[in-house]
Order: structure tokens, then C-alpha cells, then sequence
């Protein structure tokens, strides 16, 4: 009985070996080998949606000089995310051309819905009661409360945790109005 499981035994390890060995992975001659040769290759999708070279150094432009901008108005951030012209967001480049101003800055709205103190302090009070959330420093609060009112009027409503980034020139125009006292902004942040 005991050489019957060590035969079943081993034929089952000699099957199992054999099992392993297949076409594809044989190589004939060691100078054959290629490097990642068994490696999956990526997919047409996957190929295009991977960054080559010429997307970093264009990104690392965008952080370096506001030659992206389109309007005139935009000011260097602090990170690429931000970087961005209103003209490259689609929902603002249509209120532009539509009163026919080169930059969302120039739009008669936005004067109203996020620069005047007035507004902004009334929107403040209803945040405020809604989420309990109280910024003592004036112009911070005028800065938070002006971000969120673009958002309001420019894509209506998000949902929770979704964020878009705001244009360079939009933020640069709020921080004029409502500057820090030490200089120092906050910038996007992802959801926590």
C-alpha cells in the first residue's frame, strides 16, 4: 500500500511538472531571453492613457511660467493641478462667450457672486447655520465662502466630496479682494 501512494505520488508530481511546461514559455537558446518577455502588455486604453515624457515637462511648464493662460488674467499656483485657465474648464468658457469677455473675471456676475462683501457675508451666515463651521478672520471667511459661491454658479450643484479645481485667474482675483495677512494660502485640497 505504501509503494501504491508513493507511485500515485509521484506520477502526480511528474504530471504536475509537466503541466508547468508549455510552449510559450520555452526558451531554446539563453541568448533568446528578452527582458519582461513574460511580462502582460498593456492594452491599446492603457497605452494611450499613460503619460509619456512630453506630458511632464509640459505639466512642469505650467507650474514654471502661465503661458497656459488664455484669458491674461491667470497667476502661477502652487501646485500643476491648479494651473488652469478658465478657458480650459467648459462650463466657464461658455458663460464667457456667452457675454462675450475673455475671462470668467471679466463676467458681470462675478463681481456680485463672489467679490461683494455683502453677498458673501449673507452666504457665510447660511454656511455657517448649515455646518457649524465658524472662520473668525474676515477675509479668510469672504475667500472660503467666494470659492464655494463659484462653484454654486458656475456648475449649479456637485454632490458631497466631489471638488473641481478653480481657475488660476478666479482664485487670483479673490485673493486680490480678500488677501491673507502672512501671504500664505491653502490651495486645492482633495476631500477628506
Amino acid at each position: 500500500m505504501a509503494d501504491h501512494e508513493e507511485n500515485s505520488e509521484t506520477s502526480s508530481v511528474s504530471s504536475l511538472e509537466l503541466s508547468c511546461y508549455s510552449s510559450d514559455f520555452e526558451v531554446l537558446n539563453e541568448h533568446d531571453l528578452q527582458p519582461y518577455q513574460f511580462e502582460p502588455e498593456l492594452s491599446d486604453a492603457e497605452v494611450e492613457e499613460t503619460p509619456d515624457r512630453d506630458d511632464f515637462s509640459e505639466s512642469l511648464d505650467r507650474l514654471m511660467s502661465t503661458n497656459w493662460c488664455q484669458c491674461a488674467n491667470c497667476a502661477g499656483m502652487g501646485s500643476i493641478r491648479e494651473c488652469r485657465c478658465c478657458q480650459e474648464i467648459p462650463e466657464m468658457e461658455s458663460l464667457t462667450v456667452s457675454t462675450g469677455v475673455g475671462c470668467i473675471t471679466d463676467h458681470p456676475g462675478f463681481r456680485s457672486v463672489c467679490l461683494d462683501h455683502y453677498v458673501l457675508e449673507t452666504c457665510y451666515h447660511w454656511y455657517n447655520q448649515q455646518y457649524g463651521r465658524a472662520i473668525q478672520d474676515a477675509n479668510e471667511r469672504y475667500r472660503y465662502v467666494a470659492y464655494r459661491m463659484l462653484v454654486r454658479w458656475v456648475w449649479k450643484w456637485l454632490g458631497r466630496d466631489i471638488r473641481v479645481t478653480l481657475p488660476a485667474c478666479a482664485v487670483a482675483r479673490i485673493r486680490e479682494q480678500f488677501p491673507s495677512a502672512d501671504g500664505q494660502y491653502v490651495g486645492y485640497r482633495d476631500p477628506e
